[in-house]
């Protein structure tokens, strides 16, 4: 093409352009992103919908309704350096990297067949951020090649750090700081002469009983800080080095502030009452929170301003940009239009193939009996057990009821009924809590369990599990049921966890049918046969069933 001086074009003058160039080009353009990020753009949706029960469920996590957001910001700060990049590998494709994208897809078939039947089960979720964040990385080398790939890398995988950690590495993790923070708390009370009694995560002091951080919810703080840490690492774009110590910073100023925290919220306790705790709870949990964060910024920055002066002393080199030929470009296009269409495909036909699976399977399910729990409030002994406000927001129910009683003999009995209605939050928070959990957080230690027994009462098929606690007058007798309607005999099982093998779960169905949880725990009862029969006789006058 020989170029006009300026001045020189006129009506006759012509320019060859580029093929793909103008409006139609623009067109073009636009269609082969949309073809890309669509389908992406459906992932992500699904995966941050599927996380936000978890996230507005469990305080433990609430801190991911913001992780998106700074997963937004930390990839425009990248784009502006990635559109500067647009110069490598575009023709290049790894074979090995098509097999591997080929499978991500593929799994999205049992993902999404899993999801439907037991949504809240861990291992699933991550299976399906890895399997989203793992498409997007190779849809962005597609587009853009290494540079891209190492520019994004790190934004898109930042969502990791607010799915849930599967039970099997979270209880472990969480009970033993726990456990720390309280004993360390009951030293500190003991430097300033208020006496305390550690009871695993709880603490005794003269005025009743403090929790530390309500037993079951660990300590809240410790992930969120690995979130600031390493969003903060980001920020600053820290090597590798620095990341790690800022990693290392955050986890053990989370266990210093949190052990302020909860030594305040107890020491208030001792001196104005267990109420007092309510009072200063949420001010003091924002307050380590914002002091968390301001520390580790001002740690971030003084690491930076070092980094900033050691870069100064060091050559300045300038980037060899190199530019794309037309035939890699063009071969991009029609990889990036492949890519994209094959996942649309993908997606659209596993939907309706899961769809109509669960509607066929449903179809066959018979509606379980309406019964509820009623209640011995004749008995002069009764007690109403108040449902405390951090326990409502943690499980969500739609109706609950506690009472305690004792019988002639001398048994005490305490009986804890929740019940979902229908919905898919019902089979997430119904299946949170078992005692193995939540009663050897506060101290008890577990003899044995669990044993899964089925009883029949008034023609309702009840999946009793049976656990053991070691209790301070003898062993505690503890049944648990967790009843989903219209679930067989056959589909239940006494760890709760089996639930969760692939093709029992598939073949049950969605498990949003509405769920209920029975626990009763019983002191008096040395022998558990006897505990059973008790039981089982106490069960025909407490169950009521609804024509």
């Amino acid at each position: 093409m020989k170029l006009a001086k300026p001045g020189e074009l006129s009506a006759a003058t012509t320019v060859d352009l580029p093929p793909g160039s103008g409006a139609l080009g623009e067109r073009r353009s636009w269609l082969n992103w949309a073809l890309l990020v669509l389908p992406l753009a459906y992932l992500w949706f699904h995966l941050i919908d599927n996380l936000r029960l978890e996230w507005t469920s469990n305080p433990q996590y609430s801190y991911g309704l913001v992780v998106p957001v700074l997963m937004a910001g930390m990839l425009l700060r990248r784009w502006h350096l990635a559109t500067a990049c647009r110069h490598d590998s575009f023709a290049e494709n790894p074979w090995l990297a098509v097999q591997f994208c080929g499978l991500l897809v593929f799994l999205y078939l049992p993902i999404r067949l899993i999801e439907g039947a037991t949504p809240e089960w861990r291992p699933l979720q991550w299976a399906f951020a890895l399997q989203t964040v793992g498409l997007t990385l190779y849809a962005v080398y597609l587009a853009g090649g290494k540079e891209w790939l190492r520019l994004a890398a790190f934004p898109l995988t930042f969502i990791l750090v607010a799915v849930p950690w599967p039970s099997v590495v979270e209880q472990p993790i969480i009970q033993n700081l726990s456990r720390l923070n309280a004993a360390m708390v009951v030293e500190v009370l003991d430097a300033v002469n208020v006496p305390a009694i550690q009871h695993g995560n709880v603490i005794e002091v003269g005025t009743g009983e403090v929790g530390i951080n309500d037993a079951c919810s660990g300590i809240r703080s410790f992930q969120s800080s690995l979130m600031i840490s390493l969003f903060i690492g980001e920020y600053y774009l820290f090597g590798r080095r620095q990341r790690v110590l800022m990693l290392f910073f955050g986890m053990a100023l989370a266990i210093i502030l949190n052990l302020c925290r909860t030594s305040i919220l107890t020491w208030l306790a001792a001196k104005k009452g267990i109420g007092a705790i309510a009072e200063y709870h949420d001010e003091a949990g924002m307050l380590i929170l914002l002091a968390s964060f301001s520390v580790m910024w001002v740690a971030g920055g003084l690491l930076n301003r070092r980094n900033v002066s050691h870069k100064n002393d060091q050559p300045k080199s300038t980037p060899k940009y190199l530019p794309a030929d037309a035939a890699s470009a063009v071969k991009t296009r029609q990889r990036m239009n492949f890519f994209g269409l094959v996942l649309i495909v993908w997606l659209v036909a596993v939907e309706c193939g899961v769809e109509l699976w669960f509607r066929i399977r449903e179809s066959h399910l018979k509606p379980g009996p309406v019964w509820t729990v009623n209640f011995p409030k004749d008995n002069p002994t009764y007690e109403v057990l108040p449902v405390t406000k951090e326990a409502l927001e943690l499980l969500r129910f739609d109706q609950g009821e506690q009472g305690r009683w004792q019988e002639p003999n001398g048994a005490l009995w305490q009986v804890f009924y929740y019940n979902w209605l229908p919905g898919r939050v019902a089979g997430y928070l119904a299946k949170r809590h078992t005692p193995d959990i939540c009663l050897t957080a506060t101290g008890y230690k577990m003899l044995s369990g669990p044993e899964l027994t089925v009883l029949n009462v008034n023609k309702v098929d009840l999946p009793m599990r049976h656990y053991v606690f070691a209790g301070d007058n003898g062993p505690l007798q503890v049944y648990q049921c967790h009843w989903e309607s219209g679930m067989g005999k056959d589909t239940y099982t006494a760890d709760e966890s089996a639930r969760f093998n692939l093709i029992r779960g598939i073949w049950a169905g969605r498990g949003n049918h509405g769920q209920k949880v029975l626990e009763v725990i019983l002191s008096g009862y040395d022998n558990p046969k006897e505990a059973q029969e008790a039981l089982l006789r106490e069960l025909v006058r407490l169950i009521k069933v609804e024509s």
